[in-house]
């Protein structure tokens, strides 16, 4: 049995063709089941989801990746398959999660922009760059296309409780467990391009995750600015101070102390 986990917050323009995606599947509809995890919606989203979900549930963790884990938690299956409410996947995408978690423990694979523009191909492009340390073992595992077995994914306890990046911090604890994980070409998905609207406030976002996530206050990655307040003060709240080698040198420092 596979577990879909589908996070949602007001998606009732997405949602559907989301879930559609997934009741089109070339498995068996009785091998997988499907979960919706809404944070409190008032557009509409969980009607919606109720009528094409097998379960809606109510969110109690907090940020997506409390989200994630809450439909974790209620899943039955041994595979669980986590992607987005803006996101629709593959005709074969459940099949392919599949075969790859039968030699693997994780899995995931491109994300493909339903609406290609400049500005997509260029996110499109950089999440390339995510693929670099695959030759060591070390898979970022994109939140709206990754398969998880779930007992990899208890051994870990699940995502945290963190909206940015909760994808590359349960890569990094998948990494740290040593678990096998793969990225496979056949094992795609298309998503909104959405967050290529605002390409450098996404961007500056995204730094704003990496620098509190390795540097400074892992909390902010619940709590954080919008992207159109991001600019670089907000990235680096005391940038006039931040000095580079000082910032390395915390890095390794945090590193080795995680040693055994």
């Amino acid at each position: 049995m596979i577990s879909v986990i589908v996070p949602t917050l007001n998606e009732a323009q997405s949602i559907g063709l989301c879930l559609r995606s997934l009741s089109r599947q070339s498995l068996d509809r009785r091998d997988y089941e499907v979960i919706v995890v809404d944070g409190g919606s008032s557009d509409g989203t969980v009607s919606i989801a109720q009528g094409l979900a097998d379960r809606v549930i109510m969110q109690r963790g907090q940020g997506i990746g409390g989200a994630r884990r809450d439909g974790a938690l209620a899943a039955v299956g041994e595979i669980l398959a986590f992607t987005d409410a803006d996101t629709s996947v593959s005709y074969c995408w459940l099949e392919e999660v599949q075969l790859n978690l039968e030699r693997y423990q994780a899995s995931t694979g491109p994300v493909m922009y339903i609406q290609p523009d400049i500005k997509a191909e260029l996110l499109r492009r950089w999440r390339v760059l995510y693929r670099i340390l695959n030759p060591l073992n070390f898979y970022y595992m994109i939140g709206s296309n990754m398969g998880v077995r779930a007992d990899a994914y208890r051994r870990i306890g699940g995502h945290s409780d963190i909206s940015l990046l909760d994808d590359y911090d349960l890569s990094v604890r998948l990494f740290r467990e040593g678990a096998r994980a793969t990225y496979d070409p056949q094992q795609v998905v298309y998503t909104s391009s959405r967050r290529a609207e605002r390409l450098v406030a996404y961007s500056l976002l995204v730094a704003y995750g990496h620098y509190n996530y390795l540097l400074s206050d892992r909390g902010r990655l619940l709590n954080y600015p919008k992207p159109e307040d991001m600019c670089w003060r907000t990235v680096l709240p005391y940038g006039h101070r931040f000095h580079p080698g000082h910032a390395v040198r915390t890095c390794l420092d945090r590193a080795i102390r995680r040693i055994p």
